[in-house]
């Protein structure tokens, strides 16, 4: 209650304050009480040329935003985020860059990240934990694209499918396993770290000798690899092969999910056999 009535005096104060001296009094105040911060400035000086934001996972994913509107709102996310210590332990899922004539400001942004204390947007001198609905305004920038239903579901529901199947045969303590997704270049620009990092406690839910690859297969014993081969509203395709580089045993594994009534039926084929339907 106490917390309350503060936050309202606060507040009131604010407003009158604005009354009388206009934008820069509220501005000041705002970043005195961690409300804001003022290290986007330059944005709002209308002088941003363009705003460009490339996937961290798909090189060849990228947009580019010129609307001075649409700045103008990236601006007022990124005003409003607040400064931090520290930035998050998690892989960036997009860089951006700020173009003014030939000065390029550059950051870090991974998506839906909520670890409390920690930047989900950064450089290598600053650190701000932004709004989610900053993952709004990019998925509006992207409605160009055609992104698989479900996407965080099916994909990842697709994998354990196989390793639930292959568990007996994977579970060794001599036999490490890693997931390698860098190759789905049709899917790599829908994946996030937060994600990936819920997708591998799930995995070692089930078996606790696998991890994802992060440009280390040479570390494991065991190669899952996993490629889109298409996809629609209620269809949703994943060829996964299974290299045991020890007993030199590769198997190919078709996985079809359907979309039914609100619900996936996932169906893997036998190793090394193609579904007639595929």
């Amino acid at each position: 209650m106490k917390k309350n009535k503060f936050l309202i005096i606060v507040l009131t104060l604010v407003l009158v304050m604005t009354n009388i001296s206009g934008c820069t009094t509220y501005d000041n105040i705002a970043v005195k009480l961690g409300l804001k911060n003022n290290q986007f400035e330059y944005i709002n000086q209308n002088k941003v040329d363009k705003i460009i934001i490339q996937s961290a996972r798909d090189s060849g994913f990228k947009f580019i935003i010129t609307d001075s509107k649409a700045i103008q709102d990236m601006y007022g996310l990124l005003s409003k985020g607040k400064e931090v210590s520290k930035k998050s332990s998690l892989d960036p899922d997009y860089y951006f860059e700020v173009w003014i004539g030939d000065e390029v400001h550059k950051y870090q942004y991974i998506v839906g990240a909520d670890e409390k204390g920690k930047g989900n947007f950064f450089n290598d001198d600053m650190f701000f934990s932004i709004s989610k609905h900053l993952d709004d305004t990019i998925t509006q920038n992207l409605s160009f694209i055609r992104k698989p239903r479900d996407f965080q579901y099916v994909y990842y529901e697709s994998i354990l499918s196989v390793i639930k199947a292959k568990k007996d045969d994977l579970n060794n303590p001599d036999n490490k396993v890693g997931i390698d997704t860098s190759g789905d270049v049709d899917c790599l620009k829908y994946m996030f770290s937060i994600d990936l990092q819920e997708f591998n406690k799930k995995l070692n839910k089930v078996l606790p000798n696998v991890q994802l690859v992060n440009k280390n297969s040479e570390d494991f014993d065991t190669i899952i690899k996993i490629k889109n081969r298409g996809y629609n509203s209620t269809i949703f395709k994943t060829m996964i092969t299974v290299d045991n580089k020890k007993d030199k045993a590769f198997d190919t594994y078709y996985v079809s999910a359907e979309y039914n009534f609100k619900n996936w039926d996932i169906n893997i084929s036998k190793p090394n056999k193609i579904p007639e339907d595929w």
